[in-house]
């Protein structure tokens, strides 16, 4: 009888051990997801309600150098988040290098954010496409996910000289054209 009843107890505690390695990661997962989700929800209406001051951030530029958003007050910022895995935000990039290059002298800037988490993979892509604007870095997500309750990329927003969000875009956008540069161009004379 205690023999039948040892198989018993390593049977189960094979069972509960194949349910943790199995199921308790794909449940949390599943729920992390739910309750970012949720969050993101949650704060959306009230984090992206038009004229809202952009949440200030430092980051890391690819030469180690501390940058914040608020160093660009007094200009119009197209804060964009990306990563070079990410085929859409790749295939932004051209655009918003022009976009940059045609209205940088006019008090207009691009800040790319990029969520990778190799700093080399990063430095290559930019040299690859010659990206002349600030690209900082975000590894651990901390602006990406808990300043700006992003949730999918490329994202990015629109930040007039006062600092406000005026607009925010998700997905993929065409940098070239006109109603964007008409809002930019709108915001640099404000």
């Amino acid at each position: 009888m205690n023999l039948h009843r040892d198989l018993d107890t390593t049977q189960a505690i094979r069972l509960i051990d194949l349910f943790f390695t199995v199921y308790y990661n794909k449940v949390m997962r599943f729920l992390n997801i739910l309750i970012s989700f949720t969050l993101v929800l949650s704060f959306s209406s009230r984090l992206y309600a038009e004229y809202r001051q952009a949440p200030d951030f430092s980051l890391n530029d690819l030469n180690g150098k501390a940058v914040k958003l608020s160093d660009f007050k007094g200009r119009v910022v197209l804060l964009n988040f990306w990563a070079t895995w990410c085929n859409v935000c790749v295939d932004e990039m051209d655009g918003l290098n022009k976009a940059y290059r045609d209205m940088k002298d006019r008090g207009f800037v691009v800040i790319a954010v990029s969520i990778d988490q190799s700093k080399k993979a990063v430095s290559d892509f930019v040299k690859l496409k010659g990206l002349e604007f600030p690209v900082l870095l975000d590894p651990e997500k901390e602006v990406y996910f808990d300043r700006y309750a992003v949730f999918g990329l490329p994202a990015s927003f629109l930040i007039d000289k006062q600092g406000n969000i005026r607009e925010r875009y998700m997905g993929e956008e065409d940098w070239q054209d006109r109603s964007f540069t008409e809002k930019v161009l709108k915001l640099l004379n404000e």
